[in-house]
């Protein structure tokens, strides 16, 4: 059983984890199983139930496939560690982000050329 120190540790590589694979919230949450509201008070300290934040813990590695203590290890190792980008909804709102841009700069584009 992890001591909440090394849950909040855990939770701080999960969050590293996250932003270097381009997860955002929500497309995390969606990969985990674990709710967004859940995610957030993981990560801010709010849940003290040693129990249930492993729990989710394990569900979360499991879903992403990832070894059981992967969280447990250091954040240069995780930070070290190959991106993944198998996880086609999570491609899918990248891309969606990327376009919404492109169409923003594009009209920014047409609006300064008629000035």
């Amino acid at each position: 059983m992890e001591t909440l120190n090394e849950i909040k540790q855990i939770m701080e590589n999960m969050t590293i984890y996250m932003s270097i694979n381009g997860y955002t919230k929500r497309s995390f949450a969606k990969a985990t199983g674990i709710s967004q509201n859940t995610f957030t008070a993981m990560t801010s300290g709010k849940i003290k139930n040693e129990k249930k934040a492993e729990r989710y813990i394990e569900q979360a590695t499991e879903k992403l496939n990832l070894e059981r203590d992967y969280f447990k290890k250091s954040r240069e190792e995780i930070m070290q560690a190959p991106i993944n980008y198998l996880d086609e909804e999570k491609l899918h709102t990248g891309n969606e982000k990327f376009n919404a841009l492109s169409l923003l700069l594009k009209i920014g584009e047409i609006h300064y050329k008629w000035e």
